[in-house]
């Protein structure tokens, strides 16, 4: 793929110039636990939690006098982790519940506003008995048409043992259920980083092409001919030969044509 320094190239092929379709993250392979209600849930609040933690540190760094540096820095590090935690588990949970909408196991009750951000809107989404608030995208919208209702979220959890009196328990199995998705989130992402670089760099070299900056040098399928030696022995070909080899190089080729069986395997599908 190309990058920004190819740039400063004067030259480039015609093959390497291709725009490339980015990985849809929808597409990740995710496994179903057996109990994903649970770990749905227990998730869906940990992210309230640690976004209610978010808000109260930035607030409390919003009060804070600008020269106390140290106290300042430590709060700072706070949120970006709540942040980033909150961020994370509301991904795996959206990821999850817009798989389960699919596949017809989790319904859409309705739809809420946010409080502050009149555009922005949420999907009350029900599964095994439990209401999880996910965001309202355009393909859940599509399938299930924009229906307000009355809905009060339940209140964040306060502290982690408000989710589960064994705090260590919690942790390690969201973390567990989290990681394998992350690990294939990163890779994609960072694929695609490089993908849309490649193509906004294909873009600038067509200018710099357009603008005679660069030349451009097209691929060809055809392979020049070989040339081979004036043979001396024709002329001691008989008549007949010759006639023979004429009319043998005159008749059309004929390939033989192999015919490759498939195999047929079972294919397992993971729920």
């Amino acid at each position: 793929m190309l990058q920004r320094s190819s740039l400063e190239r004067k030259e480039f092929k015609e093959d390497e110039l291709k725009l490339i379709k980015k990985f849809d993250v929808k597409n990740l392979a995710v496994i179903f636990p057996e109990n994903l209600n649970q770990l749905l849930i227990w998730t869906s609040e940990l992210a309230q939690h640690n976004h209610a933690q978010f808000i109260e540190f930035s607030n409390k760094l919003g009060l804070m006098a600008e020269d106390n540096v140290e106290e300042r820095e430590e709060i700072n590090k706070k949120i970006k982790f709540y942040r980033n935690s909150a961020f994370e588990e509301n991904q795996i949970k959206d990821f999850y519940l817009k798989k389960l909408l699919d596949q017809g196991e989790a319904t859409v009750r309705g739809y809420i506003k946010h409080p502050i951000k009149q555009n922005t809107k949420y999907a009350v989404i029900s599964y095994h008995g439990y209401d999880f608030v996910s965001f309202a995208t355009p393909e859940i919208i599509e399938k299930s048409p924009l229906n307000f209702i009355d809905f009060v979220q339940i209140e964040a959890p306060k502290t982690l043992a408000d989710i589960h009196p064994d705090e260590a328990l919690l942790l390690s199995t969201i973390k567990d259920f989290i990681k394998p998705f992350k690990e294939q989130y990163k890779k994609i992402t960072s694929k695609n980083r490089e993908i849309k670089e490649h193509n906004a760099v294909v873009h600038e070299i067509y200018i710099k092409i357009k603008n005679k900056e660069a030349t451009l040098q097209k691929s060809t399928d055809s392979k020049p001919k070989e040339s081979s030696p004036k043979s001396t022995e024709n002329s001691a070909v008989p008549v007949e030969m010759k006639q023979v080899a004429i009319q043998k190089n005159m008749a059309p080729q004929e390939k033989p044509i192999t015919v490759i069986k498939k195999r047929k395997f079972a294919l397992n599908k993971e729920k």
